[in-house]
């Protein structure tokens, strides 16, 4: 499974990774039982959604 994770990772999902950065993947065993291409596209799909948008500088989210 990790093997299968790491490949899907490296094809699917380098362009939201960071150099210097370390990234923490959690598969679940249903991983096991689809296809590679149908792993690569939920997974893509997946970090895509999360993507957070760069806050415009001078602004923050934090309480003061």
């Amino acid at each position: 499974m990790r093997r299968r994770l790491k490949e899907a990772v490296r094809k699917s999902a380098g362009f939201a990774m960071e150099n210097g950065h370390d990234y923490v993947i959690v598969a679940r065993r249903e991983v096991l039982g689809i296809s590679f291409s149908n792993l690569t596209e939920q997974l893509a799909a997946r970090i895509e959604g999360r993507q957070k948008p760069k806050s415009v500088s001078g602004t923050s989210s934090r309480k003061a």
